[in-house]
Protein backbone atom coordinates (compact mmCIF):
# COMPACT_ATOMS: atom_id res chain seq x y z
CA UNK A 1 0.00 0.00 0.00
CA UNK A 2 1.30 3.48 -0.89
CA UNK A 3 1.51 6.52 1.32
CA UNK A 4 -1.81 8.02 2.43
CA UNK A 5 -3.19 11.01 0.57
CA UNK A 6 -2.87 14.24 2.55
CA UNK A 7 -6.15 16.12 3.02
CA UNK A 8 -6.36 19.68 4.30
CA UNK A 9 -9.70 20.82 5.71
CA UNK A 10 -10.58 24.50 5.30
CA UNK A 11 -13.13 26.92 6.73
CA UNK A 12 -13.44 30.68 6.09
CA UNK A 13 -14.22 32.90 9.09
CA UNK A 14 -15.25 36.28 7.76
CA UNK A 15 -18.54 37.73 9.09
CA UNK A 16 -17.81 41.29 10.26
CA UNK A 17 -21.41 42.12 11.14
CA UNK A 18 -23.26 39.53 13.24
CA UNK A 19 -22.00 39.05 16.79
CA UNK A 20 -23.63 35.61 16.87
CA UNK A 21 -21.33 34.43 14.09
CA UNK A 22 -18.51 34.40 16.64
CA UNK A 23 -20.27 31.65 18.58
CA UNK A 24 -20.70 29.45 15.51
CA UNK A 25 -17.03 29.83 14.55
CA UNK A 26 -16.16 28.65 18.07
CA UNK A 27 -18.61 25.76 17.84
CA UNK A 28 -17.21 24.58 14.49
CA UNK A 29 -13.64 24.73 15.81
CA UNK A 30 -14.61 22.80 18.94
CA UNK A 31 -16.46 20.14 16.94
CA UNK A 32 -13.46 19.60 14.67
CA UNK A 33 -11.19 19.30 17.70
CA UNK A 34 -13.53 16.83 19.36
CA UNK A 35 -13.66 14.73 16.19
CA UNK A 36 -9.88 14.75 15.79
CA UNK A 37 -9.95 16.71 12.53
CA UNK A 38 -7.32 19.47 12.46
CA UNK A 39 -8.38 22.27 10.11
CA UNK A 40 -7.05 25.45 8.56
CA UNK A 41 -9.28 28.39 9.46
CA UNK A 42 -8.80 31.29 7.04
CA UNK A 43 -9.71 34.33 9.15
CA UNK A 44 -10.28 37.89 7.95
CA UNK A 45 -7.88 40.33 9.62
CA UNK A 46 -10.68 42.61 10.77
CA UNK A 47 -12.53 39.60 12.20
CA UNK A 48 -9.46 38.76 14.29
CA UNK A 49 -9.30 42.34 15.56
CA UNK A 50 -13.03 42.27 16.41
CA UNK A 51 -12.65 39.04 18.37
CA UNK A 52 -9.89 40.65 20.39
CA UNK A 53 -11.88 43.85 20.96
CA UNK A 54 -14.92 41.86 22.08
CA UNK A 55 -12.89 39.82 24.53
CA UNK A 56 -13.84 36.58 22.81
CA UNK A 57 -11.03 34.53 24.27
CA UNK A 58 -13.24 31.44 23.95
CA UNK A 59 -13.49 31.82 20.17
CA UNK A 60 -9.81 32.65 19.78
CA UNK A 61 -8.76 29.70 21.93
CA UNK A 62 -11.01 27.26 20.05
CA UNK A 63 -9.67 28.29 16.64
CA UNK A 64 -6.07 28.54 17.88
CA UNK A 65 -6.09 24.77 18.38
CA UNK A 66 -6.14 24.60 14.59
CA UNK A 67 -4.10 26.19 11.82
CA UNK A 68 -4.80 29.84 10.93
CA UNK A 69 -4.60 31.48 7.52
CA UNK A 70 -5.43 35.02 6.38
CA UNK A 71 -8.65 35.57 4.41
CA UNK A 72 -7.60 39.13 3.44
CA UNK A 73 -7.79 42.06 5.80
CA UNK A 74 -11.32 43.30 5.01
CA UNK A 75 -12.83 40.72 2.64
CA UNK A 76 -15.83 42.35 0.90
CA UNK A 77 -15.38 45.95 2.01
CA UNK A 78 -14.64 47.96 -1.13
CA UNK A 79 -12.17 48.14 -2.67
CA UNK A 80 -11.67 44.41 -2.45
CA UNK A 81 -8.25 42.99 -3.23
CA UNK A 82 -9.17 42.10 -6.82
CA UNK A 83 -10.63 45.57 -7.42
CA UNK A 84 -7.41 47.09 -6.12
CA UNK A 85 -5.33 44.91 -8.46
CA UNK A 86 -7.58 45.32 -11.51
CA UNK A 87 -6.16 48.63 -12.77
CA UNK A 88 -2.62 48.52 -11.36
CA UNK A 89 0.56 47.40 -13.07
CA UNK A 90 2.86 44.88 -11.42
CA UNK A 91 4.92 47.13 -9.17
CA UNK A 92 2.01 49.35 -8.16
CA UNK A 93 -0.13 46.30 -7.45
CA UNK A 94 2.54 44.61 -5.34
CA UNK A 95 2.96 47.75 -3.24
CA UNK A 96 -0.80 48.16 -2.81
CA UNK A 97 -1.36 44.50 -1.98
CA UNK A 98 1.36 44.68 0.68
CA UNK A 99 -0.20 47.85 2.11
CA UNK A 100 -3.65 46.24 2.21
CA UNK A 101 -2.71 42.81 3.54
CA UNK A 102 0.17 43.37 5.96
CA UNK A 103 -2.22 44.68 8.69
CA UNK A 104 -4.24 41.47 8.40
CA UNK A 105 -1.16 39.29 8.76
CA UNK A 106 -0.11 41.30 11.79
CA UNK A 107 -3.59 40.94 13.30
CA UNK A 108 -3.50 37.16 12.88
CA UNK A 109 -0.13 36.95 14.59
CA UNK A 110 -1.19 39.27 17.40
CA UNK A 111 -4.49 37.48 18.09
CA UNK A 112 -3.51 33.85 17.49
CA UNK A 113 0.15 34.00 18.45
CA UNK A 114 1.62 32.92 15.12
CA UNK A 115 1.75 34.22 11.56
CA UNK A 116 -0.78 32.99 9.00
CA UNK A 117 0.08 29.82 7.12
CA UNK A 118 -1.54 31.04 3.93
CA UNK A 119 -3.59 33.71 2.19
CA UNK A 120 -6.96 33.08 0.56
CA UNK A 121 -8.85 35.58 -1.57
CA UNK A 122 -12.41 36.70 -0.76
CA UNK A 123 -15.12 35.25 -2.97
CA UNK A 124 -12.31 33.23 -4.53
CA UNK A 125 -10.79 36.38 -6.05
CA UNK A 126 -7.13 37.24 -6.52
CA UNK A 127 -4.52 39.21 -8.41
CA UNK A 128 -1.04 37.93 -9.32
CA UNK A 129 0.63 40.92 -7.65
CA UNK A 130 -0.57 39.48 -4.34
CA UNK A 131 1.99 36.68 -4.58
CA UNK A 132 5.03 38.94 -4.51
CA UNK A 133 3.40 40.96 -1.72
CA UNK A 134 2.95 37.76 0.28
CA UNK A 135 6.65 36.91 -0.02
CA UNK A 136 7.44 40.38 1.38
CA UNK A 137 4.97 39.93 4.23
CA UNK A 138 6.27 36.45 5.03
CA UNK A 139 3.28 34.33 4.02
CA UNK A 140 4.54 31.30 2.07
CA UNK A 141 1.39 30.13 0.28
CA UNK A 142 -1.91 31.07 -1.26
CA UNK A 143 -4.98 28.84 -1.41
CA UNK A 144 -8.03 28.56 -3.70
CA UNK A 145 -5.47 29.14 -6.46
CA UNK A 146 -6.53 30.20 -9.95
CA UNK A 147 -3.19 29.13 -11.40
CA UNK A 148 -2.64 25.55 -12.56
CA UNK A 149 -0.08 23.18 -14.00
CA UNK A 150 -0.98 20.67 -16.73
CA UNK A 151 -1.27 17.64 -14.45
CA UNK A 152 -2.98 19.58 -11.67
CA UNK A 153 -1.97 19.66 -8.04
CA UNK A 154 0.11 21.88 -5.79
CA UNK A 155 2.67 24.04 -7.57
CA UNK A 156 4.56 27.32 -7.28
CA UNK A 157 3.67 30.64 -8.86
CA UNK A 158 5.54 33.92 -8.48
CA UNK A 159 7.50 32.51 -5.55
CA UNK A 160 4.50 31.23 -3.57
CA UNK A 161 3.22 27.71 -2.98
CA UNK A 162 -0.14 27.53 -4.77
CA UNK A 163 -2.81 25.15 -3.44
CA UNK A 164 -5.72 24.57 -5.85
CA UNK A 165 -9.38 24.23 -5.01
CA UNK A 166 -10.94 20.89 -4.21
CA UNK A 167 -14.34 19.47 -3.24
CA UNK A 168 -16.58 21.35 -0.85
CA UNK A 169 -19.80 20.99 1.07
CA UNK A 170 -22.63 23.46 0.50
CA UNK A 171 -22.73 25.16 3.88
CA UNK A 172 -26.21 26.53 3.16
CA UNK A 173 -27.58 22.97 3.27
CA UNK A 174 -26.18 21.76 6.59
CA UNK A 175 -29.56 22.31 8.26
CA UNK A 176 -31.29 19.94 5.78
CA UNK A 177 -30.64 16.37 6.91
CA UNK A 178 -31.33 14.74 3.53
CA UNK A 179 -29.24 17.20 1.51
CA UNK A 180 -26.43 17.10 4.06
CA UNK A 181 -26.30 13.31 3.94
CA UNK A 182 -26.21 13.32 0.14
CA UNK A 183 -23.39 15.84 0.17
CA UNK A 184 -21.37 13.73 2.62
CA UNK A 185 -21.79 10.71 0.37
CA UNK A 186 -20.65 12.66 -2.69
CA UNK A 187 -17.68 14.07 -0.81
CA UNK A 188 -16.63 10.61 0.35
CA UNK A 189 -16.83 9.30 -3.21
CA UNK A 190 -14.72 12.21 -4.50
CA UNK A 191 -12.04 11.83 -1.84
CA UNK A 192 -11.95 8.05 -2.25
CA UNK A 193 -11.58 8.45 -6.02
CA UNK A 194 -8.66 10.86 -5.59
CA UNK A 195 -7.05 8.46 -3.13
CA UNK A 196 -7.45 5.55 -5.54
CA UNK A 197 -5.96 7.64 -8.36
CA UNK A 198 -2.80 8.20 -6.32
CA UNK A 199 -3.27 11.91 -5.62
CA UNK A 200 -0.87 13.23 -3.00
CA UNK A 201 -2.92 16.14 -1.65
CA UNK A 202 -6.54 17.27 -1.66
CA UNK A 203 -8.37 20.27 -0.28
CA UNK A 204 -11.75 19.77 1.38
CA UNK A 205 -13.73 22.94 2.07
CA UNK A 206 -16.28 22.59 4.86
CA UNK A 207 -17.73 26.09 4.49
CA UNK A 208 -18.28 29.28 6.42
CA UNK A 209 -19.51 29.23 10.03
CA UNK A 210 -21.69 32.24 9.29
CA UNK A 211 -23.66 30.24 6.68
CA UNK A 212 -24.55 27.57 9.22
CA UNK A 213 -26.22 30.39 11.14
CA UNK A 214 -27.64 32.58 8.37
CA UNK A 215 -29.92 32.19 5.38
CA UNK A 216 -27.50 34.09 3.14
CA UNK A 217 -23.98 35.45 3.20
CA UNK A 218 -23.24 38.32 5.57
CA UNK A 219 -21.87 40.56 2.80
CA UNK A 220 -24.58 40.11 0.17
CA UNK A 221 -26.94 42.66 1.68
CA UNK A 222 -24.21 45.17 2.42
CA UNK A 223 -21.63 45.28 -0.37
CA UNK A 224 -23.23 43.72 -3.47
CA UNK A 225 -22.66 45.42 -6.81
CA UNK A 226 -20.03 47.72 -5.36
CA UNK A 227 -22.16 49.17 -2.53
CA UNK A 228 -20.26 51.14 0.12
CA UNK A 229 -22.56 51.71 3.12
CA UNK A 230 -21.16 53.38 6.23
CA UNK A 231 -20.20 50.88 8.91
CA UNK A 232 -23.08 51.90 11.16
CA UNK A 233 -25.43 50.93 8.32
CA UNK A 234 -24.11 47.37 7.94
CA UNK A 235 -26.93 44.88 8.52
CA UNK A 236 -26.63 41.24 9.60
CA UNK A 237 -28.03 38.51 7.39
CA UNK A 238 -31.27 36.70 8.28
CA UNK A 239 -30.72 34.05 10.91
CA UNK A 240 -31.94 30.50 10.66
CA UNK A 241 -34.15 29.16 13.40
CA UNK A 242 -32.53 27.72 16.54
CA UNK A 243 -33.67 24.28 15.41
CA UNK A 244 -32.10 24.71 11.98
CA UNK A 245 -28.85 25.83 13.59
CA UNK A 246 -28.90 22.79 15.87
CA UNK A 247 -29.36 20.50 12.86
CA UNK A 248 -26.67 22.35 10.91
CA UNK A 249 -24.11 21.85 13.68
CA UNK A 250 -25.11 18.19 14.05
CA UNK A 251 -24.60 17.60 10.33
CA UNK A 252 -21.35 19.53 10.44
CA UNK A 253 -20.18 17.10 13.13
CA UNK A 254 -21.25 14.16 10.94
CA UNK A 255 -19.21 15.58 8.06
CA UNK A 256 -16.14 15.97 10.26
CA UNK A 257 -16.57 12.44 11.63
CA UNK A 258 -16.96 11.03 8.12
CA UNK A 259 -13.76 12.71 6.96
CA UNK A 260 -11.89 11.38 9.95
CA UNK A 261 -12.99 7.83 9.15
CA UNK A 262 -12.08 7.71 5.45
CA UNK A 263 -9.40 5.12 4.63
CA UNK A 264 -6.15 5.94 2.92
CA UNK A 265 -5.95 9.60 3.93
CA UNK A 266 -4.12 11.65 6.53
CA UNK A 267 -5.67 14.95 7.57
CA UNK A 268 -2.94 17.61 7.75
CA UNK A 269 -3.07 21.36 8.19
CA UNK A 270 -1.65 23.73 5.64
CA UNK A 271 1.18 24.62 8.01
CA UNK A 272 2.20 20.97 7.95
CA UNK A 273 1.98 20.85 4.17
CA UNK A 274 4.03 24.02 3.84
CA UNK A 275 6.90 22.42 5.74
CA UNK A 276 6.95 19.57 3.23
CA UNK A 277 6.58 21.69 0.10
CA UNK A 278 9.00 24.42 1.16
CA UNK A 279 11.85 21.91 1.04
CA UNK A 280 10.66 19.97 -2.02
CA UNK A 281 12.54 20.33 -5.30
CA UNK A 282 10.79 21.94 -8.28
CA UNK A 283 11.23 22.10 -12.04
CA UNK A 284 10.04 24.69 -14.53
CA UNK A 285 7.04 24.35 -16.83
CA UNK A 286 7.97 24.33 -20.49
CA UNK A 287 6.69 27.10 -22.83
CA UNK A 288 4.49 24.55 -24.62
CA UNK A 289 2.98 23.40 -21.32
CA UNK A 290 2.37 27.00 -20.26
CA UNK A 291 0.45 27.70 -23.44
CA UNK A 292 -1.53 24.49 -22.99
CA UNK A 293 -2.61 25.31 -19.46
CA UNK A 294 -3.25 29.03 -20.01
CA UNK A 295 -6.87 28.67 -21.27
CA UNK A 296 -7.83 26.95 -18.02
CA UNK A 297 -6.13 29.65 -15.94
CA UNK A 298 -7.78 32.40 -17.97
CA UNK A 299 -11.21 30.81 -17.46
CA UNK A 300 -10.55 30.70 -13.73
CA UNK A 301 -9.61 34.39 -13.70
CA UNK A 302 -12.50 35.58 -15.84
CA UNK A 303 -14.83 33.51 -13.67
CA UNK A 304 -14.06 35.85 -10.76
CA UNK A 305 -16.50 38.31 -12.33
CA UNK A 306 -19.34 36.15 -11.02
CA UNK A 307 -18.77 37.31 -7.45
CA UNK A 308 -21.85 39.45 -6.72
CA UNK A 309 -19.85 41.87 -4.55
CA UNK A 310 -18.08 43.37 -7.56
CA UNK A 311 -19.40 46.55 -9.17
CA UNK A 312 -20.99 45.96 -12.59
CA UNK A 313 -17.99 47.42 -14.44
CA UNK A 314 -15.38 45.17 -12.81
CA UNK A 315 -12.97 43.70 -15.34
CA UNK A 316 -10.45 40.90 -14.82
CA UNK A 317 -8.65 41.63 -18.11
CA UNK A 318 -5.63 43.34 -16.55
CA UNK A 319 -5.37 40.65 -13.86
CA UNK A 320 -5.38 38.01 -16.62
CA UNK A 321 -2.80 39.90 -18.70
CA UNK A 322 -0.41 40.27 -15.76
CA UNK A 323 -0.86 36.62 -14.82
CA UNK A 324 0.05 35.61 -18.36
CA UNK A 325 3.28 37.60 -18.18
CA UNK A 326 4.27 35.60 -15.07
CA UNK A 327 3.52 32.12 -16.40
CA UNK A 328 7.27 31.55 -16.58
CA UNK A 329 7.27 31.43 -12.75
CA UNK A 330 5.04 28.32 -12.71
CA UNK A 331 6.94 25.37 -11.28
CA UNK A 332 5.94 21.82 -10.51
CA UNK A 333 7.18 19.89 -7.50
CA UNK A 334 9.58 17.12 -8.43
CA UNK A 335 9.58 15.45 -5.03
CA UNK A 336 6.01 15.60 -3.82
CA UNK A 337 5.55 14.73 -0.15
Amino acid sequence: MGSPMSVTVFMDVEDLVALESDDVARDCAEILSQEGVPATFCVVGEKARLLLQRGRDDVISAMARHDIGLHTDFHSVHPTIAEAMADRDWDEGVAEAERMERPGAEAIERVFGRPPSCWGGPGNTWGPQVCEALTRIGIPAFVYAHTEIPEGGVHRFAGCIAYPNGPSLNDGDYHDDAKAELQRERLALRVNAETAAGARWQQVFLGHPTRLLHEEFWDAGNFAQGAKPCRDKWKPARQKSPEDLRRALANFRRAARMLGSLPGIEIRTLSEMNVEFQSAATSSISPLEREAVWPRIERNLQGMKGWPIFPPDFSADNIAALTYTRLNTLRRFVEVP
